[in-house]
């Protein structure tokens, strides 16, 4: 084929309208159909970035864990996707007979996008590694899904609807030295689960960070590990977050699990004297918020709870309520996080 012109930017390079050649964030080059009309996606933060972007309806397949969102009524117009196996262990042909342009993985979750792309070698199904669950590469990784799929405006617009909340929150910090910041333990579902700081940390401390919060284990890589609760007290944090799943839907339904959860985390014996529980400033938080493409918004929650003078005029719910409105057509109730901000 031959190649009438080439541009470049920042993530990517074009050629001409039939393809493009992208570096996607696993640093491999990968070359697609211009624009991409069919999905599978592995990454199962793919589909809610896909209908955010207007793009749902090029969605041919999900695994297991998206299918369950569906079901919940989480994810409206993927009710009859195919559904492709499990996350870890898709059905590759099954994939070849949905014949899409491209599969999406994440870039540093199993199985390996070059795992990924020698089984579907044979079919000639490209894979594109995109995590979009990392405050650090967050809105590069939304741009190049704009892109491949042909949604660039939309694409621009979303990230300019996040952007604004993260300048603000970046403006701000600014008066807050770094010795002044506030350590935070982000405790997850699993009693003394945390993550590793050194590392992406299952995109955790990267949201810390966001928040203008620093991470208890600086010097951990694990992406999670469980932590002994002793070292947790010897750290000292000024801020403990609680995470928790709520297996119904995108909210906690009744604000007394939050409740709960945190008189638990509060009454452990050993952490009676760290700064964060003799100064209250513990928090229950659920993950719809904080977890998977939803760390977006939780340098919004952490920055609030860190620094509520700071930030007295930020309201990170509100801002989560238009994007289920707008972006995803929900409609938002329920509850996210305990002591309300």
């Amino acid at each position: 084929m031959a190649l009438i012109s080439v541009v470049f930017f920042s993530s990517f390079i074009a050629l001409a309208e039939e393809t493009i050649t992208i570096v996607d964030s696993a640093g491999r080059t990968v070359e697609l159909p211009y624009p991409v009309k069919s999905v599978v996606a592995l990454n199962g933060n793919v589909p809610e970035e896909m209908i955010a972007l207007g793009a749902g309806d090029k969605i041919v397949g999900i695994h297991l864990g998206t299918k369950t969102n569906v079901d919940r009524g989480l994810l409206p117009g993927l009710e009859d996707v195919a559904v492709i196996g499990d996350e870890a262990d898709p059905n590759y042909e099954k994939i070849a007979e949905l014949g899409p342009d491209v599969v999406i993985q994440y870039a540093s979750w199993p199985p390996t996008p070059e795992e990924l792309q020698a089984k579907l070698d044979p079919f000639g199904i490209p894979v594109v590694a995109l995590d979009l669950y990392r405050m650090e590469v967050y809105n590069d990784e939304v741009e190049l899904l704009g892109r491949i799929l042909g949604h660039e405006k939309e694409a621009t617009d979303y990230i300019a609807f996040i952007q604004d909340q993260y300048d603000l929150i970046d403006e701000r910090l600014e008066s807050i030295p770094e010795e002044d910041r506030k350590v935070v333990y982000f405790e997850g579902a699993r009693l003394y689960q945390t993550y590793g700081g050194a590392g992406f940390g299952a995109g955790i401390p990267g949201m810390i960070m966001a928040g203008g919060g620093k991470d208890l284990y600086p010097d951990i890589k694990s992406d999670v590990f469980d932590t002994n609760p002793e070292d947790v007290a010897e750290r000292n944090p000024d801020v403990i977050f609680k995470g928790i799943s709520e297996p119904k839907g995108y909210f906690m339904e009744d604000e007394t699990v939050l409740k709960n959860l945190r008189e638990e985390v509060m009454s452990r014996p050993m952490w009676s004297d760290t700064t964060a529980v003799k100064n209250g400033e513990v928090y229950a938080i659920s993950f719809d918020a904080t977890a998977g493409l939803r760390k977006k918004f939780g340098p919004l929650f952490i920055a609030k709870a860190l620094y509520p003078e700071t930030f007295s005029d930020l309201d990170p719910e509100s801002f989560l309520m238009t994007y289920l409105e707008d972006y995803l057509g929900l409609e938002p109730q329920g509850f996210y996080i305990y002591p309300p901000l």
